[in-house]
């Protein structure tokens, strides 16, 4: 394991072990150096109180190996593990889960979970999710060869199969874009083998597991994925964008809300009046342009390409196929910062840019090297 991957949760977390051996205590184990500071912090003032006690010294955390680290980290008790993790947010959390569960020795990490997940009987599975090929959906063109449970945003036991290092590398990809809070909205994430006959193949696909749509399921073609690294990359932010553009918070899927939709029904649900799926219709998906979609139909290239011969801003004729294909490709260009080809295409990044909480999937794809992807979508409005 690479010492960077640690991060700053993991070092922090470290220091403040190490400062509360030493006999000192901390409620802020951590700030931006990642330097713990020996002082106590009232609850209800948040001010340090004196202390005789020696303030111990930034432990640099280069010179501890991975298995003393992981050790140490693991050898807590619940209680303990819950204390010193309480300062974390969710993506330092995470982080460190994800360290632990790299470490390949004998012990395991704590149990544990946020107050109230009825869904989890163990650190990687949940009882929630049917992983057996029929629950995840497998029809004859689908063949579904592994599965893992994502417990708390990470990626939990093998629940289907066997592990396959391909889906791994998905996972790899999805994480480092993703801000982890966000992860926690998938319940399995699978890999399958498509048999799928003719000019387009299913790269990857979400769909929800309960009635309500708060927990996805995400699937990967693991051939596709190992053929082109790039295509891979931009299918992980493609398909997410399908998971928080239709959650409860954007999408109604009661029967009353389809039945009286004054917005636009996508055939699972009416999306509400802010939602971001419904601010793009009314932005790019004008003059008559969403009147000629079919919400029900599976979207493909075909569909669109008339759509894409006369319209530029599109990323292909398959975004050109429905508003939700046209956001997801959009939204993949946008945080691995391909190059665009004209205005129209540019007005489509601004917006996304200018949407509140999406930077952070561009800043996260930057920070992991991941951006400066190349534009090999078909170009539109040449026809």
């Amino acid at each position: 394991m690479k010492r960077r991957s640690i991060g700053i949760a993991a070092a922090a977390l470290t220091l403040a072990l190490i400062a509360t051996a030493c006999g000192t205590g901390s409620n802020d184990a951590r700030d931006n150096s990642a330097e713990v500071k020996n002082s106590a912090t009232t609850a209800a003032e948040g001010t340090p109180e004196p202390s005789d006690e020696k303030p111990a010294d930034p432990i640099d955390v280069d010179a501890v190996s991975d298995q003393e680290l992981a050790e140490s980290l693991i050898g807590l008790s619940d209680a303990e593990f819950e204390e010193f993790t309480a300062d974390l947010n969710d993506a330092e959390y995470n982080e460190l889960l994800t360290f632990l569960e790299s470490y390949e020795g004998d012990a395991e990490p704590p149990e544990t979970a946020p107050s109230g997940d009825t869904s989890t009987s163990t650190r990687g599975v949940r009882d929630d999710v049917d992983c057996s090929p029929e629950g995840l959906g497998a029809d004859d063109t689908v063949a579904f060869t592994t599965a893992h449970y994502v417990v708390n945003g990470a990626l939990g036991d093998v629940c289907l199969g066997k592990a396959d290092d391909r889906l791994n590398q998905a996972w790899d990809v999805l994480a480092a874009i993703t801000p982890a809070g966000q992860l926690v909205d998938l319940g399995v994430f699978t890999g399958f083998e498509s048999t799928e006959d003719g000019d387009e193949i299913t790269l990857a696909f979400v769909n929800a597991l309960d009635a309500d749509g708060s927990l996805f399921q995400l699937s990967v073609n693991l051939e596709t994925f190992a053929e082109d690294s790039n295509e891979a990359q931009l299918t992980m932010a493609h398909e997410f964008s399908h998971v928080f553009t239709t959650l409860p918070s954007q999408l109604d899927r009661t029967v009353e809300a389809s039945e009286n939709c004054e917005t636009y029904d996508n055939g699972e649900g009416c999306y509400l009046d802010d939602s971001i799926m419904f601010q793009w219709i009314q932005t790019f998906w004008g003059d008559g342009l969403i009147e000629q979609i079919d919400p029900l139909a599976e979207p493909t290239a075909a569909d669109g390409q008339a759509r894409c011969e006369t319209n530029p801003g599109f990323f292909g004729a398959y975004a050109a196929s429905s508003p939700e294909e046209d956001f997801a490709e959009s939204f993949s260009v946008y945080v691995f910062d391909v190059e665009t080809l004209n205005g129209e295409q540019q007005a489509r990044i601004d917006w996304i840019a200018a949407q509140p909480g999406l930077a952070e999937f561009r800043d996260r794809a930057e920070a992991a090297g991941l951006t400066g992807l190349t534009n090999n979508f078909d170009e539109c409005g040449v026809g």
